[in-house]
């Protein structure tokens, strides 16, 4: 399938979902998971109820909005819940009245940073049973409010409900799992959240008709409470072991990774390989010093012991506010996204230890193996060009290709440094990163020493 047509089904998702009320609980939530399962249909939508609890988390009931509106004292409307459901708080509770302004302050949520934007108040779905009300307003109008009596009119209900989330499988060879998380919550926004989620989904499609050793889960869920459950009643059964959450992957800012705790697991040396051949400058941060936290929280934590990075294209402007809509989201980037996605998974899949079959130093430019990479210059004198280049492409990406061929004076090394790190230990992945060259390239050229039968290659487990 071609990408403007992959890029299409998430667009239309995008259109169809992003404005509605997805908070932790709701009616529109539950139509939303529904509307993502008609273009990514092989997902399951599955929830808990409300009151239900985990490790002190408790599932909120439904909220659904009838009204919520905030008058001026000459009854005009300045904030409307039906025309920016980031005006009400989410999970206010119902209150009509009057309120002098002076009351009505404390019940206003601004940012001054930010004067044009509505701010998301988040807050309160996490602290439901505090029984509370309250508007945000774009700084600008809220600075030129006069005193006097406002008018409120909040109409909301609370019910028995489900928290759901939804999960999409690529089913492997094994039934250890990668886990891919995004959170699907947050009303009115993209990139916060819903785009990460479209990101996912779109890679599992993509892995459809491929057989994989690995298994591969894309979970949309709920920020936080959602992975609680999920990696409390699902992540054993699973067999999840490890994950990367995938956060704004359609913004502007360039891709950075946040590690896992520990720093050392596959899923950190793998990401951090792939952003390196398509930025070289590309920032990694610390578990939860990145530039936003997520859900990684809840799997890389003591007792649960997932390793989980995050895949990060932040801070942008729009951030928690009303301005984060479909038209601040850059597709080229999202697509950029998606090649990371699909390289990891590809080194995940592809990533072999190496045996080699030889003692001493093989005469790589005999013509019996004809494996010889000639340094660009020696003594004066041009290298020349091998009879196997085209075999070394195969396969690439065009944005793989590039960096390869601008590194093409690494390759005498990477020769080198061949014949001592095939020793049963290092993999195809350590090569690359001592050579300094993508995964791919190195896979093709050891591809050609297994076929002439200099070394044998064993898949890696990467969580065994």
């Amino acid at each position: 399938m071609k990408k403007e047509k992959r890029l299409t089904r998430c667009k239309e998702a995008l259109n169809k979902i992003w404005n509605l009320n997805r908070v932790h609980v709701s009616k529109e939530m539950s139509f939303a998971y529904r509307l993502l399962k008609k273009y990514f249909v092989n997902l399951k939508i599955f929830g808990y109820n409300t009151g239900k609890s985990c490790e002190g988390w408790v599932i909120p009931p439904s909220w659904d909005v009838q009204k919520g509106i905030l008058k001026d004292p000459k009854g005009k409307i300045i904030a409307d819940w039906h025309k920016n459901k980031l005006s009400l708080w989410t999970y206010s509770i119902s209150f009509k009245g009057k309120i002098e302004k002076k009351k009505l302050d404390s019940k206003i949520l601004s940012n001054p940073k930010k004067p044009n934007a509505t701010t998301f108040h988040f807050r309160n779905q996490y602290n439901f049973w505090k029984k509370e009300w309250g508007f945000s307003l774009p700084y600008k109008i809220y600075k030129k409010l006069k005193k006097g009596k406002y008018t409120v009119d909040i109409r909301t209900s609370f019910s028995k409900g489900k928290l759901e989330m939804a999960e999409d499988v690529h089913n492997g060879k094994f039934k250890d799992s990668l886990l891919f998380v995004g959170h699907f919550d947050h009303p009115q926004m993209c990139l916060d959240g819903l785009v990460g989620c479209l990101a996912g989904h779109e890679l599992i499609n993509r892995l459809k008709n491929k057989k994989t050793k690995l298994t591969y889960r894309m979970l949309s869920t709920v920020e936080i409470i959602g992975s609680v459950f999920y990696a409390r009643y699902h992540a054993k059964k699973n067999k999840i072991r490890q994950a990367l959450f995938i956060s704004a992957p359609g913004a502007l800012q360039k891709i950075s990774y946040q590690q896992t705790f520990l720093k050392n697991n596959q899923i950190d040396k793998i990401t951090m390989h792939v952003l390196k051949n398509l930025n070289r400058n590309f920032k990694t941060y610390d578990f939860r010093r990145g530039p936003i936290g997520n859900d990684e929280i809840a799997y890389d934590v003591g007792g649960t012991n997932i390793p989980c990075g995050s895949l990060v294209r932040a801070p942008f402007k729009s951030y928690h506010t009303d301005k984060d809509t479909p038209s601040g989201i850059s597709w080229k980037n999202f697509e950029e996204s998606m090649f990371v996605l699909e390289e990891i998974v590809h080194i995940f899949e592809n990533n072999s230890i190496l045996h080699r079959n030889f003692r001493g130093l093989p005469r790589l430019s005999s013509k019996k193996l004809d494996l010889y990479l000639s340094p660009e210059k020696a003594s004066g004198i041009e290298g020349y060009s091998n009879s196997f280049s085209k075999v070394l492409l195969k396969g690439i990406p065009e944005i793989t290709r590039k960096v390869i061929k601008q590194n093409t004076h690494k390759f005498n090394y990477l020769m080198n440094c061949l014949t001592n790190m095939c020793d049963g230990k290092n993999t195809i992945l350590d090569i690359a990163i001592h050579a300094d060259l993508p995964f791919r390239f190195v896979e093709n050229y050891t591809n050609l020493w297994h076929q002439k039968k200099l070394l044998k290659k064993v898949w890696k487990h990467p969580f065994k």
